[in-house]
């Protein structure tokens, strides 16, 4: 892994910069969190919001597929209300909250993370609505392949300028790809989490699948300064 000794020093640093200074309350650090965020997660807030700022005239809603926690939910939803406050898009978020579970073979060592991002569809829930946005996030609570075509089969209509896919395994990105890719307007992202993941090969084999049967109506574009995600794909044509 590329940034492996990096992360284990700062890992390191950081724990032993917590046990010097003490105990912090929650929200002082909150308020001042670039103070006290990593590079590499303050590089990633950068590349999701400059992605999805770059989708604002694209018509259609937004999609997140594996929320964990909801940082990436909250994150994109305050981004909308801050540069696009009188539109309509809606996040739909997609997770089961039990973490991660559903492996087929091609996930292969991702199996060894089973139950990992297990999050908390109820604190999430607070937490977006401390902020009042909690009406700009729809939730379909479950297994993704359970609740995609579900929603998909209610709405035929719906239609999306942004897809966050980071449930990390093989058979949901294959599915969020086959059920959204004629949902995806021109000009719209496909945006990967672990794709080219060697601890999460599922991801990138439905990615590298879907762009052969596909690739044509779509340009891959590398993510700059940031660690993850790590690719997105743009529709070009229908």
């Amino acid at each position: 892994m590329k940034f492996k000794n990096l992360d284990e020093r700062y890992k390191e640093q950081r724990q032993a910069f917590s046990d010097e200074t003490g105990p912090r309350e929650l929200w002082s650090v909150m308020d001042h969190w670039p103070l006290y965020c990593g590079m590499g997660n303050l590089g990633r807030v950068f590349a999701i919001t400059d992605l999805l700022r770059s989708t604002l005239d694209v018509p259609g809603h937004v999609a997140e597929f594996g929320l964990w926690r909801g940082a990436t939910t909250s994150l994109m939803a305050k981004t909308l209300r801050i540069f696009d406050p009188h539109g309509s898009k809606v996040i739909h978020g997609f997770d089961s909250f039990e973490g991660l579970g559903a492996f087929v073979a091609q996930d292969d060592v991702a199996k060894e993370n089973m139950g990992r991002y297990r999050g908390s569809y109820e604190e999430l829930q607070k937490m977006l609505e401390l902020y009042e946005i909690g009406d700009d996030v729809e939730f379909h609570v479950g297994l993704i392949e359970d609740t995609l075509p579900e929603l998909m089969e209610q709405q035929a209509a719906l239609s999306f300028s942004f897809v966050y896919c980071d449930t990390d395994l093989y058979e949901s990105t294959r599915l969020i790809l086959e059920q959204l890719h004629p949902r995806l307007s021109k000009g719209g992202l496909f945006v990967f989490d672990e794709w080219n993941d060697a601890g999460y090969p599922g991801e990138g084999l439905a990615v590298n699948e879907f762009l052969g049967q596909y690739g044509k109506n779509y340009e891959v574009h590398h993510v700059l300064g940031a660690r993850q995600p790590t690719m997105y794909i743009q529709k070009i044509k229908y």
